[in-house]
């Protein structure tokens, strides 16, 4: 399902992960609008379902980011909203997921 299926009236995608992310154990589809963080990874083979995370940035209090080197560089960043998501992947997307939260919630 597309993506365009999940936007509300006014919503405007502001970013869209390149790669899969990790929250809870389970990777996804991350997109951050102008109202909402949205994850989103359609499961299954032959019984395809959605599975679908939604957050409101009016909701988000604040956020947190961690990044660890190696071979690999991962990053984590913890939202804490309405619900807590502390989400994994590779630093350059997660650094760049922080830094449109961050002016979200600056501009709310």
């Amino acid at each position: 399902m597309p993506l365009r299926d999940f936007l509300v009236p006014e919503e405007q995608v502001k970013f869209i992960c390149r790669r899969d992310i990790e929250y809870a154990n389970k990777k996804y589809d991350l997109f951050i609008t102008n109202k909402r963080i949205v994850l989103y990874r359609e499961r299954g083979i032959i019984n395809k379902s959605e599975d679908v995370v939604c957050e409101k940035i009016e909701r988000l209090e604040g956020l947190e980011y961690k990044e660890r080197g190696g071979l690999i560089n991962l990053a984590k960043i913890s939202i804490n909203g309405g619900i807590k998501l502390d989400i994994k992947g590779p630093s350059e997307e997660v650094r760049n997921m922080f830094k449109i939260l961050e002016c979200l919630i600056n501009s709310k």
